[in-house]
């Protein structure tokens, strides 16, 4: 027997597209700039292609005695960043008979069975749209020219072989933790640590094993968060006692490395002035009774100066 269940009656998909046009995009774009490398990095917008140069100046300043004249000293550096960038799409479709049978109670109105309507159109987009920040995250950290992708991340950009300082990795524990990034810390090398913008990224496993370790040494009042939000998950990192260095944990940062230097030199590519750059909509296809997603992404990533940072591996 045919299925002929009827999606108008407390089921309406109409409103999707005109919900989409409205809201996907920004939901989008404020998922991929909340992820954590893009909150504390250096965001380009407006880059287009599969290759910018990013332009940085460096003034070599010489105080001279007092004097008459004008004697020019010091040297002014221009030195260029790659940033190399991804352009993909997202293509993807949900059936809505399927749907029916899940949501169907979320879609009574309040008048029925005393719900609330909750917008099925949000629930969709929001998912998607953290999902693919997500997953731009881990790229940012892991990709690799070599293997196919279409720009290096930080992994493969942060080197020994680029000017990084390498040291040895070594897992963070409930009783090694706060040696351990103290050994990544002082190996930041000495020309940023006056920054206020140093940074120590690692995997959410090194980071319990540090929270645990500051514990037991008895720091749990030195923990800094950022904002009052963090204490409630929405963002986890803390200050490494004793030093202006943040430690941040993030779901891109592989297993057996840590990162220690300069946020502000790893710089986020996004085209997202441009419609064509990152965007997000959907649609209900009554032709094809078939919801659709479709979106489109361009993004990448370049390090200034890998020699002002430290990686463990």
């Amino acid at each position: 027997m045919k299925n002929i269940k009827k999606f108008e009656f407390n089921y309406d998909l109409s409103g999707l597209q005109t919900w989409s046009q409205e809201n996907a995009t920004d939901m989008l774009l404020k998922s991929v700039l909340g992820m954590t490398l893009p909150r504390y990095s250096s965001i380009r917008p407006g880059l287009r292609g599969t290759t910018e140069k990013v332009a940085f100046m460096t003034n070599d300043v010489i105080l001279q005695s007092d004097s008459c004249g004008f004697s020019a000293t010091g040297d002014t550096s221009i030195d260029q960043v790659t940033v190399d960038m991804c352009n993909k799409k997202i293509n993807s479709q949900l059936c809505p008979y399927d749907l029916y049978d899940y949501f169907l109670s979320q879609r009574l109105s309040a008048t029925s069975n005393f719900q609330e309507s909750v917008p099925f159109e949000e629930l969709l987009i929001t998912d998607v749209s953290n999902r693919t920040a997500e997953k731009l995250e881990i790229e940012w950290f892991q990709n690799t020219i070599s293997g196919g992708d279409c720009f290096d991340g930080v992994d493969a950009l942060i080197t020994s072989g680029n000017g990084a300082t390498q040291i040895v990795y070594t897992a963070s524990t409930s009783s090694t933790g706060l040696d351990v990034f103290t050994a990544v810390y002082e190996a930041i090398p000495q020309n940023v640590l006056h920054r206020n913008d140093l940074v120590i990224y690692c995997s959410y496993a090194d980071y319990r094993g540090l929270v645990a370790s500051m514990r037991n040494s008895s720091y749990i009042n030195l923990f800094n968060f950022d904002d009052a939000s963090a204490a409630q998950g929405s963002e986890w990192s803390l200050m490494l006692p004793g030093t202006n260095v943040m430690v941040v944990p993030s779901v891109g940062v592989p297993s057996g490395r840590y990162y220690g230097g300069p946020s502000q030199y790893v710089m986020i590519g996004l085209n997202a002035t441009d419609n064509n750059g990152i965007e997000l909509k959907s649609l209900y296809d009554p032709y094809q009774d078939v919801v659709k997603v479709m979106g489109r992404l361009s993004y990448g990533i370049g390090v200034f100066d890998p020699a002002s940072w430290v990686v463990a591996k």
